[in-house]
């Protein structure tokens, strides 16, 4: 009989990479964007994940904005 395992801790991006999150919430608010920090955490991660990397590191403001844009849907 197989024993049964669980993840012990789900991995959250949002204690290693605060400044990342905060800077990408406030690049999305500067162009007149409200995006929450889980918001900018997933499509982060979907960028990241779309380059076959971790967690990209972030280029400029308007390269940020580009990356994560497309991510997002208007609500």
């Amino acid at each position: 009989m197989l024993k049964k395992l669980k993840v012990k801790k789900t991995y959250n991006h949002h204690f290693e990479y605060t400044n990342d999150i905060d800077r990408i919430v406030k690049i999305f608010a500067d162009k007149g964007y409200e995006i929450s920090a889980t918001d900018a955490v997933r499509a982060w991660e979907m960028f990241s994940n779309d380059m076959a990397a971790g967690w990209m590191s972030l280029g400029d403001d308007e390269e940020v904005f580009q990356d994560c844009f497309s991510y997002f849907e208007e609500v």
